[in-house]
């Protein structure tokens, strides 16, 4: 029976799981492997920071799911993958595919970060992917802000939607946190704009609104990395902090670049496992990837947990349909030079996912209101949150939450 791992517990799984489990109907082994059995969902994780929702309410019992629909649960985390031979490699364990589909999502550069980070009680330097170790960080580190009380300089790296939701629920924080309370927020961003590739009047809205809370946003300041009870940046720039959250551009993790270069697997110039919209390897037929740690070669994707959602009922289709038309064959075998959509003669191309033209994205400030764009468009106000809020709650209303243990 062939077997078809999917690496990582991130939100093109949580859909394409369920939807390929029942596809494939007992034809083939599925397993899926994740380091945690929860995924927060990443459109509550700044609400989640901000104290307006419970982990639990934001966060998906991936055990559960692969309860539900006959999908082995497998935890570990994966720090290496071997391509050629069909095997993840796990801290726990190597687990054997034939089939292979990597949506392990991505992480933030932390720079050069000197010895002296994080040790008594100094300097802290999070950053804010992977999510499951930005919540296990950034919980002990309100703990010990707990027990000491006070205002601390808090900073934000990046200038992207995420950076500037963390920015507001920081704020939010320093406002009516007893922990937090007078902390200053300072919002440093490379670019001289926010919210790159979003509505100009979206950005304009989420400098003022950043403004009217008490955050700093300077521009022009590239991250590079920390020390000495400092954050520094590429211009020579340092200032003295006690937190920084680093929200710059993600990258795919070190190990599965590593990985990928040491068994050919194609990798694209921006970063992530080379795919085409089909979301297969452009390189290795039995290699698909999701999320953000896919680069497309065919097409411009943001990296988002929208896009990730919706490419998951694609990816579900053409893990299937690679499974009968059998080009999984055991060890991994390479594409060729073909276009990886070719299923060969008589058989059904696979599916591509194509993005819409305008995506709707809400950002949460932290205070019962946010704000939206769509296209050219930028609008805010408290309906605009109860708007966010009631999407939010929908989606989670559909999967399993709150039960598994951390």
């Amino acid at each position: 029976m062939k077997r078809v791992l999917l690496l990582g517990g991130g939100h093109a799984h949580l859909v394409a799981g369920p939807l390929l489990a029942a596809a494939v109907q007992g034809r083939a082994s599925l397993a899926l492997v994740a380091s945690s059995p929860r995924l927060l969902y990443s459109g509550m994780m700044p609400g989640w920071l901000a104290g307006q929702y419970s982990f639990d309410e934001c966060s998906i019992d991936l055990a559960e799911i692969c309860a539900r629909h006959g999908i082995e649960w497998i935890r570990d985390r994966i720090v290496d993958i071997d391509f050629v031979s069909g095997h993840a490699i796990g801290e726990r364990g190597s687990h054997r595919f034939d089939l292979a589909s990597v949506n392990v999502g991505s992480e933030n550069d932390p720079g050069h970060i000197d010895d002296d980070v994080g040790a008594g009680g100094g300097l802290a330097v999070f950053g804010a992917k992977p999510f499951a170790e930005f919540v296990e960080r950034w919980n002990a580190w309100r703990g010990a802000c707990s027990a000491r009380p006070g205002p601390r300089t808090l900073m934000v790296a990046g200038g992207g939607a995420a950076a500037v939701e963390i920015a507001f629920a920081l704020a939010h924080l320093a406002g009516t946190d007893n922990a937090l309370r007078g902390s200053r927020v300072t919002l440093a961003t490379a670019s001289g704009e926010l919210l790159p590739g979003m509505s100009r009047v979206a950005a304009r809205i989420a400098l003022s609104s950043l403004a009217a809370r008490g955050v700093e946003v300077r521009s022009g300041l590239r991250y590079c990395g920390a020390g000495a009870g400092a954050v520094r940046f590429e211009d020579g720039t340092s200032v003295l902090a006690d937190l920084v959250v680093v929200a710059t551009g993600a990258r795919s993790a070190d190990w599965l670049v590593r990985a990928a270069q040491r068994d050919a697997v194609a990798l694209a110039p921006h970063g992530g496992l080379a795919v085409r919209s089909d979301l297969r390897s452009t390189s290795h037929s039995s290699v698909f990837a999701a999320g953000d740690c896919a680069g497309f070669v065919d097409r411009t994707m943001p990296r988002s947990g929208v896009h990730a959602l919706r490419q998951g009922p694609v990816l579900a289709a053409n893990l299937a349909r690679a499974l009968e038309s059998g080009s999984s064959g055991g060890a991994v075998a390479s594409a060729g030079a073909g276009d990886a959509a070719d299923t060969g003669p008589g058989q059904a191309p696979l599916q591509r996912y194509v993005p819409r033209r305008w995506t709707l994205a809400l950002l949460n400030r932290c205070d019962g209101s946010a704000i939206g764009a769509w296209g050219p468009l930028g609008f805010a106000g408290d309906w605009a949150w109860r708007w966010k809020d009631g999407i939010d709650r929908r989606f989670m209303a559909r999967f399993p939450t709150g039960h598994a243990q951390v």
